[in-house]
């Protein structure tokens, strides 16, 4: 006895839907399931000696929705980063969810915590939720903005994530390898080291207000970025001031700086003058002459002499 044959009809299922008889019970099968598939199910049952039965089913079709786009406070979509934004601005973002059904929910993750699920409905079938994370400080850094929508428990939610990059300023800076005391006309190398800039901070030397040129960048490395400044101080040096400065490259202003007061020693230097009151045009042998010993040492001299052809007179 041939089996009768199976039809479904073209303009609703055509060949995405079968009927088994195999299975107990019997079972229709639905492939590719699509959204106009919702409705009343009929199975009707006819017996040669009894009533017919009919037995019905709600199928439910959810639609999720699509991924969520976001966009900054300008309009720009974000894929992947926001920023580099400065510590203390405030991050403005837009997650946009197109259809879904039923209606999705749409909320804001950050780094994996729930922070608002208040959202609007926009034109058409839009909904959009708007996140203001007000002054971003250097924990925020790296922290991940997700942003959810969800109409069914059945599958995960459709999520979209960015990460926040910060423009961060230097922590710290020192000068190390730093002599106690500097000689006068020896040349010196002294490292300026610095950390907790974000991009790495750029070095700058100053000698008082003088930009110092003879510098060797060390790079970063985990975290350290350094300076090394080779120099030749004089004896006009002593008491002057020398600066290092850590500045982030990507903001005016968002430096550090450190500074190293030199004291250089050097032994005396003299000058002899005559007197302040005299005239060297105008002596005359049996004129009082005087002179004045002017010295500069570092530390201070100890002990002056006179010496005349070359005897000591004083």
């Amino acid at each position: 006895m041939m089996e009768g044959r199976h039809w479904s009809a073209p303009q609703v299922f055509g060949p995405r839907a079968s009927f088994r008889t195999g299975p107990n019970p019997a079972t229709l099968v639905l492939k590719d399931i699509r959204r106009h598939d919702q409705g009343t199910y009929r199975c009707r049952v006819d017996f040669r000696n009894t009533p017919t039965r009919s037995f019905r089913y709600n199928l439910t079709v959810i639609v999720p929705p699509e991924y969520p786009t976001v966009y900054d406070k300008w309009g720009k979509q974000l894929n992947t980063t926001i920023g580099p934004h400065d510590e203390g601005d405030e991050v403005s973002l837009t997650c946009r969810v197109v259809g879904g059904k039923p209606e999705p929910t749409v909320k804001w993750l950050v780094n994996g915590v729930q922070v608002d699920d208040e959202y609007e409905h926009n034109a058409g079938d839009v909904i959009e939720n708007r996140l203001n994370w007000r002054a971003v400080t250097r924990k925020d850094l790296n922290s991940i903005f997700s942003c959810q929508a969800s109409n069914t428990i059945l599958s995960e939610p459709r999520e979209t994530s960015v990460v926040l990059h910060l423009n961060l300023r230097p922590l710290v800076v020192n000068i190390v390898n730093k002599p106690s005391l500097l000689v006068a006309d020896h040349r010196y190398e002294v490292t300026c080291e610095t950390a907790g800039s974000r991009p790495p901070a750029i070095i700058t030397w100053y000698k008082g207000k003088r930009l110092l040129r003879k510098v060797r960048d060390g790079g970063e490395q985990t975290n350290v970025t350094t300076s090394t400044l080779s120099f030749v101080p004089t004896t006009e040096d002593d008491g002057k001031a020398l600066t290092c400065r850590a500045e982030n490259p990507n903001v005016t202003g968002l430096f550090i700086e450190t500074n190293w007061n030199l004291e250089v020693v050097y032994p005396p230097i003299v000058s002899l003058r005559l007197g302040k009151n005299l005239n060297s045009s105008d002596i005359k042998e049996g004129d009082d002459v005087y002179f004045e010993c002017h010295v500069r040492a570092n530390p201070s001299w100890r002990k002056l002499s006179w010496l005349h052809n070359p005897s000591k007179v004083a």
